[in-house]
C-alpha cells in the first residue's frame, strides 16, 4: 500500500467541512482558545501547511467555524421553511435556542466568537449559519412581517440569545429558559403588531 504525502492537501482529501468539523472537535475539547491551525493539521493528520490552501491563518480559520458551526441544525432551517403563523415561529425559535444554548456550552468560548461576527448582513454569505439566519428571516416574512422588520426582530433576537449565553454562569440554566420565555412572549407581542398572522 502506497503511503499518501501529508504535505497535499489534495491526497490527504482535506476540505471546507473537514477542517470547520475538527476546529468543532477542538472547541469541545478545549474551547476556542485551543484552536491553532497546527491543533487542526495534528486532528486531521496532516502538515499545517496543507490547510493554507482553504484557510490562511487562524482569523480565516475562526471566520470558516462562525460560518460553518450550524451544520447540525439542518432540520431547523427546513422548520422555518415549513411554519405559518407567529406562535409557530416563537416555539421554534425557542426550542432552537434552547438547543443553541446547549451547543455553545458544549463549545466554550464559542458564543463570544459568534458574538463577535454577529454582523446584520450575515445571511448573505454561505454556510449554515447564513442558511439557518435567512430561513428565520424568510419566516417572518412569509407571516406578514415586513422585511426591514424581519431582519430587525431576528438580529434583537439572535443577538440577546447570544449575550445570555455569553453572560451565563454553569447553575444559571433555568435562568436562561426564563429569559427567553420573558423575551419571547414581547417578540410575539411585536410580532403581532407588525400584521404577523
Amino acid at each position: 500500500m502506497t503511503r499518501r504525502d501529508p504535505s497535499s492537501h489534495a491526497a490527504a482529501g482535506i476540505t471546507v467541512a473537514a477542517i470547520a468539523d475538527a476546529a468543532l472537535a477542538i472547541i469541545h475539547a478545549d474551547g476556542v482558545d485551543g484552536l491553532t491551525m497546527r491543533a487542526v493539521a495534528e486532528r486531521l493528520q496532516v502538515r499545517a501547511p496543507s490547510l493554507y490552501h482553504h484557510v490562511h491563518n487562524k482569523s480565516e480559520l475562526l471566520d470558516l467555524v462562525a460560518r460553518n458551526a450550524f451544520d447540525q441544525f439542518t432540520a431547523d432551517s427546513t422548520a422555518y421553511g415549513e411554519l405559518t403563523t407567529v406562535d409557530e415561529w416563537i416555539e421554534l425559535t425557542r426550542s432552537g435556542s434552547l438547543e443553541l444554548r446547549a451547543f455553545y456550552a458544549d463549545h466554550p468560548g464559542l458564543a463570544g466568537l459568534m458574538q463577535s461576527k454577529a454582523t446584520p448582513d450575515r445571511d448573505q454569505g454561505a454556510g449554515s449559519r447564513a442558511e439557518l439566519i435567512r430561513a428565520q428571516i424568510d419566516a417572518l416574512v412569509r407571516i406578514g412581517v415586513p422585511e426591514p422588520e424581519a431582519r430587525h426582530l431576528f438580529e434583537v433576537t439572535a443577538r440577546w440569545s447570544l449575550a445570555a449565553v455569553v453572560a451565563e454562569h454553569a447553575d444559571d440554566t433555568d435562568l436562561f429558559a426564563d429569559g427567553l420565555d420573558l423575551f419571547l412572549y414581547g417578540v410575539r407581542a411585536r410580532l403581532i403588531e407588525l400584521g404577523g398572522v
